[in-house]
């Protein structure tokens, strides 16, 4: 009887003890690897946002944004042909790629883990996003600007 009851005991503390973590978190950050006020991350949809921040935790190392939500005159400026951006919608985020070869089938392996089923691999960046008016899944390899 009394196993029972440490045993019992055990989850409940465990479960108020998460909880009171994720209460904590959400009054300070939205997100656990990324800040709201970080580069890139104003304006992102929380769907792309979610997959991101476990995408970091699957990768265990940074991940580094360097274009999320983009204005028509700044999708003009960077990718001029493409006029249906998900960028623009904040559905696409665009993140640096690691420079050590296993370190970016790492990455890739983290985002396809996390949700991700829309990914371009460049030379110095992976573009990913969830707008699902574009064929999904699909992997692609494209070229830095």
């Amino acid at each position: 009887m009394r196993l029972w009851a440490r045993i019992g005991n055990v989850p409940s503390v465990k479960i108020m003890f998460r909880l009171a973590e994720i209460t904590a978190r959400s009054k300070m950050n939205k997100w656990r690897w990324f800040k709201d006020n970080e580069f890139g991350v104003a304006g992102l949809k929380d769907d792309v946002m979610f997959k991101l921040d476990r995408s970091r935790e699957f990768y265990g190392f940074p991940i580094k944004i360097t274009s999320g939500l983009r204005t028509v005159e700044e999708q003009e400026k960077i990718n001029p042909g493409v006029k249906e951006s998900a960028h623009l919608k904040g559905l696409a985020v665009d993140i640096s790629a690691p420079q050590i070869p296993y370190m970016r089938e790492r990455l890739i392996w983290a985002l396809t883990l996390a949700g991700f089923q829309r990914i371009e691999s460049c030379p110095y960046h992976f573009h990913v996003d969830v707008d699902h008016t574009k064929v999904t899944p699909c992997f692609w390899l494209g070229v830095d600007n």
